[in-house]
């Protein structure tokens, strides 16, 4: 993957991304059924969506294996507009860190490896791997080639705090399944157990929330935009229905572009079970 051409070695990406998508069929009956109940499409469209929601996958992980490679031009593959940048130092510059709020969108691993490229410093909240051999390429990766600060989930609490007291940028995925922790919510029309740490956290420190949003473009599949739109804690009556906010945001993304969002992830399985 690293000594191919860049867009031939996506062009295998999509090619195994298509090729999950027929061996899992058990799996891509049911990211149908809920692209189906919660977008509220027919099963034609669904499948088209779930389809390229696979190849964009396949293509995301050759990108993140190709990291090293391309890190030092990442700048040809990505644009981060200035615009952007300067909201995320207008963030900063109130001096009681950052949270970048992320979904599973596009290419999640490039769009932290350009602002990172561009000069900030990020602290990411995540989970290890249970396979411990592709655990070891993922850290190594973002560890070393990223140069990416990694916070165990585990142990997430204390180092997020210790980060923003420093006026660090601290990123969380804001679309996963909180189950038994979280509050239950709407997303995208449909019941949805979220993790409501983002508003407390903001409660607590007052730290900007900044929402981070990253597309692969339609007609050159190898290149990403990554925009950081607004504070969004800036927005009236934030402190009160925070959780809400987030996910309408998430929500706009995810109906701009149901394509690239992680199907694979079950958002609904503690609330709904196997019942989407």
């Amino acid at each position: 993957m690293r000594i191919l051409p860049h867009k031939l070695a996506l062009l295998f990406g999509r090619l195994i991304g298509r090729l999950l998508h027929l061996i899992l069929w058990k799996k891509v009956d049911r990211c149908e059924a809920r692209c189906v109940k919660s977008l509220g499409i027919g099963i034609t469209l669904a499948r088209e969506i779930i389809r390229k929601s696979f190849m964009n996958l396949g293509m995301s992980a050759v990108e993140f294996i190709r990291l090293p490679k391309i890190k030092s031009r990442i700048s040809d593959y990505i644009d981060f507009p200035e615009e952007s940048k300067k909201i995320l130092r207008k963030a900063l510059s109130r001096g009681k860190g950052v949270i970048l709020m992320t979904s599973h969108m596009a290419n999640w691993e490039l769009a932290a490896a350009i602002v990172i490229n561009s000069g900030f410093e990020l602290h990411a909240v995540y989970t290890p791997q249970s396979n411990k051999d592709a655990e070891a390429v993922i850290s190594d990766i973002r560890t070393n080639t990223m140069k990416m600060k990694i916070i165990d989930n585990h142990k997430s609490l204390r180092e997020i705090f210790k980060t923003l007291k420093s006026n660090g940028i601290v990123v969380i995925m804001q679309d996963l399944d909180a189950r038994k922790d979280g509050v239950i919510t709407n997303f995208l029309g449909l019941p949805a157990s979220t993790h409501d740490g983002i508003v407390k956290l903001y409660n607590k420190f007052h730290c900007p929330i900044v929402p981070v949003h990253y597309v692969r473009d339609e007609k050159n599949f190898a290149h990403h935009v990554v925009t950081m739109p607004e504070i969004l804690s800036d927005r009236e009556n934030f402190a009160e229905n925070g959780l809400e906010i987030c996910n309408e945001v998430i929500e706009s993304w995810i109906r701009e572009r149901p394509d690239l969002w992680l199907w694979l992830m079950d958002r609904w399985e503690f609330t709904l079970g196997k019942n989407i």
